[in-house]
């Protein structure tokens, strides 16, 4: 009895031993651990699909200083092989220059729709950040339940390690039996067995965060150490999604193509053409004549009719048509953001209720623990109990942790779906 009771005491210390060297190591990892807040600017740098967006929107802010430019400047040169004469001399070279320049405010409609094609790649790059901090979150919070299911397991086998010295103890005064010790042996290959699968994926999930952020799958990652759900549910102020960015790109797509279908009821209206020709002339030494060898300068004006518009008819249907259809995918988004935001919301509501049955089942698991625990000082151990009860609270505690991780994802895509 005194060296069972040895046995308790020896549990106690390793525990608490265990505890405090838990709690040193992760408090110096606090010092210099990144946060979720440093991962996500780390990603904002880092993460290749926001630098070629970003290269992306350059491009398209580049092409709003060249849009509406004029067309080339058409010169052109040429020698008279047989040489026309004039009565004033011999026409020798010829050179040309034209210009033609669009009317009806064309350049500015152009300048207008590469700005808004700007604004498109803008949003792009807005939505694809949002999405990115969502997965970021995402994956955080699986690497915390991996890691907290972990800690779990190392508690669970420290504590069957303890039953097992209580049964070999009480073995000798044959209150066990070595079946009794076999089991706990078994249950002890079982939760190294789950620690082994554990560690494999935490490491393919490190794996996967790491890729967010462009950096080497194989570094480490540092949670927090503990999550809890508040006391009680955050004030919330919903805002209308018909402001999220995901819906905003198709706005700003309608009016692209608005300003797409003004510029080519634009294009098809008449253009005007200025250029100037200048004919050199050689003097004549026949005779003496008033402007002798005097050279040509004529100045020309050309128009551009556009007299077959089927091609110009044809685009602004296909523009009426890309706004309907931009406008029945709005309203597609339009309701899946809707559906996402109530789900999320139910589904934060349901982790909270799952978190709190959690943990009543795991203080009443604890004491009919703690009951079993005093039998065995007056009676034969019974550790199929034990055991039966061990399982009970991993189970329970596993499911915790899974309530936790579920209301701090669903917080997350709540967030990213009441954003403005």
């Amino acid at each position: 009895m005194q060296l069972t009771r040895i046995c308790f005491a020896r549990a106690i210390s390793i525990n608490f031993f265990w505890h405090a060297s838990l709690y040193l190591l992760f408090s110096s990892f606090g010092v210099t651990a990144q946060t979720l807040h440093d991962y996500q600017r780390e990603a904002l740098t880092n993460n290749p699909e926001l630098k070629a967006l970003q290269y992306h929107l350059e491009q398209s802010e580049e092409k709003i200083s060249v849009a509406g430019s004029l067309t080339n400047t058409k010169i052109s040169a040429g020698y008279f092989v047989q040489e026309p004469e004039t009565r004033t001399g011999a026409q020798k070279a010829r050179f040309s220059a034209q210009q033609s320049v669009p009317l009806f405010g064309i350049r500015k409609a152009q300048k207008e729709t590469a700005r808004l094609l700007s604004s498109v790649e803008q949003n792009n790059l807005e939505v694809a950040k949002n999405v990115l901090f969502l997965d970021i979150k995402r994956t955080y919070y699986n690497i915390y339940a991996l890691k907290a299911k972990q800690n779990i397991l190392k508690a669970r086998y420290q504590l069957l390690e303890t039953y097992r010295e209580i049964g070999l103890t009480a073995l000798s005064t044959n209150r066990a039996t070595a079946v009794d010790i076999l089991k706990i042996n078994i249950a002890l290959n079982e939760v190294r067995n789950k620690e082994e699968i554990l560690k494999g994926e935490i490491l393919s999930t490190e794996k996967e965060f790491n890729s967010l952020l462009n950096r080497d799958g194989f570094e480490a990652i540092h949670v927090v150490d503990n999550l809890f759900i508040p006391e009680e549910e955050p004030t919330m102020v919903l805002n209308e999604t018909s402001n999220h960015p995901e819906l905003l790109r198709y706005e700003y797509l309608t009016n692209v193509v608005d300003a797409r279908l003004k510029l080519n009821k634009r294009e098809a209206l008449p253009s005007l053409g200025f250029g100037l020709d200048y004919i050199i002339v050689q003097e004549r030494t026949d005779m003496e004549i008033s402007d002798n060898g005097k050279d040509i300068v004529m100045p020309m004006v050309s128009v551009s009719i556009p007299l077959f518009t089927n091609r110009y008819k044809s685009q602004s249907k296909q523009f009426v048509l890309e706004q309907n259809e931009l406008s029945q995918q709005y309203e597609a988004v339009h309701h899946q953001l809707e559906n996402r935001l109530e789900r999320a919301i139910n589904e934060r509501i349901t982790s909270r209720i799952n978190y709190d049955t959690q943990q009543k089942n795991i203080e009443q698991a604890k004491q009919v623990e703690q009951i079993l625990r005093a039998r065995y000082e007056t009676s034969q151990i019974d550790f199929d109990q034990i055991l039966a009860v061990q399982n009970m609270l991993l189970d329970f505690e596993y499911n915790k942790v899974e309530a936790i991780k579920e209301y701090f994802i669903q917080t997350a895509v709540i967030a990213y779906l009441n954003v403005n």
